[in-house]
């Protein structure tokens, strides 16, 4: 029979219940917070037992929001990804830089290396599967395709998704099924169809982010100094998931901006009206502060330098 631990506020006097909660969390689970979003009758509990590899959970509670922040993140010993889902409630997820609506059955992987935002304003009912960092970077080429973003439960794969989710939960009789040696072939089955559902996301999800990025960097790649976490603000996502869509893409951020002030300043270089700019000076209008980068970059693109360019366009 599979170990089954269970926690529940009923116990606990009313103050206590909030206190007792957080604490249950970390223990059980990891160093985040919970806010209640209703002024009395906070209540939670949790039940959670151990497959083979994955640990399914079963959590319910009054309304609240749940956070994990860069100092929770720092105080950690352990991480994981999660598979949360709310058959019957939705939910909102914020996690690499976007904020997401979750409709009832909908699924979503969390990692819990970066920070999230859970707003269970509906109420928490809540499905979970924690799954070893390992153990889903075996299975999923890059689990960053579906970091935060809503698996439909009613379509596809998630569909089949949602059917081995739920079936892996303490309340659904998981806890006190005999193993029989099923256990590897349950984590197996849910491991691909993780792998599934990333290869499928992957270049929707790289490619609209990649997008979002290249119109924040071609509105303001004439800045000296722009950077990548710049970028990645404006376009409402996290540094890494930039540099991860970009990489899918086969871009880089900093190839991509010298390209973008380059083609900019051969744009000028090549017109009458902007003769009287000196060279350095249409760098420093297409964000090179400094004349010898500018020169080398522009050379080490168009093979040519940025005078000589000149002088045969408007020859």
């Amino acid at each position: 029979m599979r170990s089954l631990i269970s926690w529940s506020s009923e116990s606990l006097p009313d103050a206590m219940r909030l206190r007792g909660w957080r604490d249950a969390l970390h223990a059980t689970m990891l160093e985040m917070d919970a806010v209640p979003l209703q002024r009395d009758g906070f209540f939670s509990s949790l039940e959670r037992c151990t497959l083979h590899t994955v640990l399914p959970q079963q959590v319910h509670g009054a309304p609240q929001k749940i956070s994990r922040c860069a100092a929770d993140i720092a105080r950690g010993h352990r991480n994981a990804y999660y598979l949360i889902s709310q058959p019957r409630l939705p939910w909102r997820v914020m996690q690499a830089g976007a904020e997401q609506l979750v409709q009832p059955g909908d699924a979503v992987l969390i990692d819990s290396r970066e920070p999230y935002q859970f707003d269970f304003s509906a109420g928490l009912e809540c499905l979970s599967i924690e799954m070893p960092i390992e153990w889903v970077e075996h299975w999923v080429l890059a689990p960053g395709r579906l970091i935060g973003q809503p698996v439909r439960g009613d379509a596809g794969w998630g569909r089949a998704l949602r059917g081995t989710h739920e079936a892996l939960t303490p309340g659904a009789g998981a806890a006190s099924a005999p193993d029989n040696g099923c256990d590897a072939l349950i984590e197996a089955q849910l491991g691909g169809l993780l792998s599934l559902l990333g290869e499928a996301a992957g270049p929707a999800r790289a490619s609209a982010a990649n997008a979002r990025a290249l119109a924040v960097m071609r509105a303001r790649f004439m800045q000296p100094g722009l950077s990548a976490a710049e970028v990645a603000a404006e376009a409402g996502l996290s540094l890494r998931s930039l540099h991860r869509a970009m990489a899918a893409q086969g871009q880089s951020f900093l190839a991509t901006l010298m390209a973008l002030r380059v083609d900019a300043a051969a744009g000028l270089l090549a017109q009458a009206r902007w003769r009287h700019l000196a060279v350095a000076e249409i760098g420093r209008r297409c964000g090179f502060a400094d004349a010898s980068h500018f020169a080398r970059q522009f050379l080490q693109r168009r093979q040519t330098t940025p005078a000589a360019f000149r002088a045969q366009a408007l020859r």
